[in-house]
């Protein structure tokens, strides 16, 4: 008699789950002094579960007679190595009582779409809401998304897996409705599932009212070019709702000396709108406070909006290194903001502590210590200022004692 199929993939699950790296049926656990144990423990759950009937529930050892766990939440336990209480949260929005309905789930992922175990397993403990979902309404969405270039199993992942609740909203009334408002802007489908990978919003904000299409028309006729309206409207959905507070932000950006049809007109716009008029006069009293004149914030802006949307806590950490640490001025700021954006840990001090030691054995003259030293990438430096001195081993176990510390 072959086994049933609910047994027979609950099986698989195990077998994949003891050989996952990642996989911890109950809670962190000491994988050299327990592995054993947890395996047994695992095991005596899945014979009891793939024993009993679809009214059965598992009672745990903090169960008492009158604590019944609901089925949904077993089922994510047992199969899928949730915890208890992850599985109980997520089992009060799911409301089947047997395992039919998620192995039917399972199964058009498994065998129409090709999803491996794996990837159901990393779907299913990234999003189990999957299961309070209808099979009638998650094919037609793996289908569009299938339609517009995610061709394979891992594409249509990375989208859900970014964007879990694309499962839950309607095809016709929010996907479809989207995706004609950002093709329209001249975006091709290849952009449109590669800004959906990467955590595009569209979906979850209200990128097709009203209010969002006055900006748009606005930006329009305020010469910014549809490809970057497309790409603000795809990565900040969410900026361009408030049609009169973008007119405002627009007009400010013109003032200051933007060009409405380069890209980074877009980038400081979707900066600018993020942040009130105290919050934004408090940032640029944070770089003030550091010796920088306005005109010195709002130039630092046009070349970089990003440096605007750095927190303050950053501004002043970074700052008070090129300043106090190295002692160069704020003039490497003005001229290069994008540094406000490089990580103090794991670019900065490393990458100091190298040069310093150079600089003590006389290996580099003083002068050669400037802000290019911070800019190469990661191989770059390697090779110009570690692999190619006889005492390498030892700057390379400096480099990386200062990335590895907190």
């Amino acid at each position: 008699m072959n086994p049933h199929p609910t047994t027979t993939f609950m099986f698989e699950m195990f077998q994949f789950q003891l050989k996952s790296s990642s996989y911890v049926p109950h809670g962190s656990y000491n994988r050299n002094s327990q592995t054993h144990h947890h395996k047994l423990h695992y095991l005596q759950i899945y014979c009891c579960h793939s024993s009993t009937t679809s009214s059965d529930c598992i009672p745990t050892s903090s169960t008492t007679a009158s604590e019944i766990i609901p089925f949904a939440a077993s089922y994510l336990t047992n199969t899928f190595g949730f915890n208890p209480e992850s599985a109980l949260r997520a089992s009060k929005y799911l409301g089947f009582e047997t395992a039919e309905h998620p192995e039917s789930v399972i199964n058009l992922l498994r065998t129409t779409y090709g999803f491996s175990q794996a990837d159901i397993f990393e779907l299913v403990k990234l999003h189990p809401l999957i299961f309070g979902c209808r099979v009638g309404t998650i094919r037609p969405k793996i289908e569009f998304l299938i339609s517009k270039g995610a061709s394979s199993p891992r594409d249509v992942l990375d989208v859900v897996a970014r964007h879990p609740r694309i499962l839950h909203r309607s095809l016709e009334d929010v996907i479809i409705p989207v995706y004609n408002l950002v093709k329209d802007l001249g975006c091709s489908d290849e952009e449109f599932i590669a800004a959906l990978k990467k955590g595009s919003k569209i979906f979850f904000s209200r990128a097709t009212d009203s209010d969002v299409s006055v900006s748009i028309n606005f930006l329009r006729g305020s010469g910014v070019p549809e490809s970057n309206i497309a790409y603000a409207l795809i990565r900040w959905p969410e900026k361009l709702g408030g049609s009169g507070r973008v007119k405002e932000v627009v007009e400010e950006l013109k003032e200051m000396g933007f060009d409405p049809s380069s890209k980074i007109f877009v980038r400081a716009l979707i900066v600018r709108r993020g942040y009130n008029e105290p919050t934004w006069r408090k940032k640029i009293d944070v770089y003030m406070s550091w010796g920088f004149k306005e005109e010195e914030v709002f130039g630092m802006f046009k070349r970089d909006p990003l440096c605007m949307a750095r927190s303050e806590k950053k501004i002043s950490a970074v700052v008070d290194f090129f300043v106090n640490k190295l002692g160069w001025g704020i003039s490497v700021i003005t001229k290069d903001p994008p540094f406000l954006g490089r990580s103090l840990e794991k670019r900065f001090i490393p990458r100091d502590s190298v040069i310093q030691s150079l600089l003590s054995r006389g290996l580099i003259e003083k002068n050669s210590y400037c802000p290019k030293v911070f800019k190469h990438r990661d191989e770059v430096f390697l090779d110009r200022y570690v692999n190619c001195y006889e005492c390498a081993d030892e700057l390379l176990k400096l480099y990386e004692k200062g990335r590895d510390e907190p």
